[in-house]
């Protein structure tokens, strides 16, 4: 009984190569990558640029990465606006109900 235990994982192991050099050439061949249409690429003003070269920071999606823009004007963020909450009624302390 070990002889074949030993002989079925030998077995395995050399088989092994084998099986991933079949599942490796049956995968898919990706190409190129192509750039979506209508998403806006902007640049992004950074004082450093630790993009790989041929690449710049770009903002996508608000997001800062290393890209290629698509338009030449820098991305601005969107001003917050300032939110005014009113105080509404004022409750003494010890009264119930009061909103």
């Amino acid at each position: 009984m070990r002889k074949v235990l030993k002989l079925a994982v030998v077995a395995s192991i050399a088989a092994a190569p084998a099986y991933a050099q079949t599942w490796s050439s049956n995968a898919p061949k990706i190409g190129p990558v192509n750039q979506p249409e209508g998403i806006l690429i902007q640049p992004y003003n950074a004082s450093a640029n630790y993009c790989p070269t041929g690449t710049q920071p770009i903002v996508l999606g608000g997001v800062i990465c290393c890209g290629t823009p698509n338009t030449s004007e820098s991305y601005i963020a969107p001003a917050q606006t300032r939110r005014y909450y009113s105080h509404g009624m004022s409750c003494p302390a010890g009264v119930k109900g009061c909103s």
